[in-house]
């Protein structure tokens, strides 16, 4: 089969459109899959199990695609880059502390760690 200069270009530009689609299609996917992933929490301080030595502690973090944090039911503030700080008391023995993350499209994560308070 002859191919002449016109069908030539023909299939050339169709297929440059096509890549062109495909690599805007892949971009959309992988820009919109955060969202589909849902909020995520990332704990700095403390670590599961640590001791607190004090009456309190410092909770600090980072949250991604979250756009409520709570802590044991009180809200946290984030800041513009999803880290967040908060103190919190701690009792003797063992405290249960939950951190508990929402998405502007009602979509939850948690998170749980236990604490040991020091006894005097």
């Amino acid at each position: 089969m002859n191919f002449t200069r016109t069908t030539n270009l023909r299939i050339l530009k169709i297929g440059l459109g096509a890549i062109v689609l495909i690599i805007i299609v892949i971009y959309a996917i992988s820009r919109s899959m955060n969202y589909a992933r849902g909020p995520k929490i990332d704990l700095y301080q403390p670590a599961n199990g640590d001791i607190a030595t004090s009456t309190t502690i410092t909770f600090k973090g980072m949250v991604e695609r979250a756009h409520d944090l709570t802590l044991n039911g009180l809200a946290v503030p984030i800041d513009e880059k999803g880290l967040f700080q908060d103190e919190i008391i701690v009792f003797p023995g063992q405290n249960i502390i939950t951190l508990e993350a929402k998405d502007q499209f009602g979509r939850n994560t948690k998170t749980q760690i236990t604490l040991v308070g020091a006894t005097k």
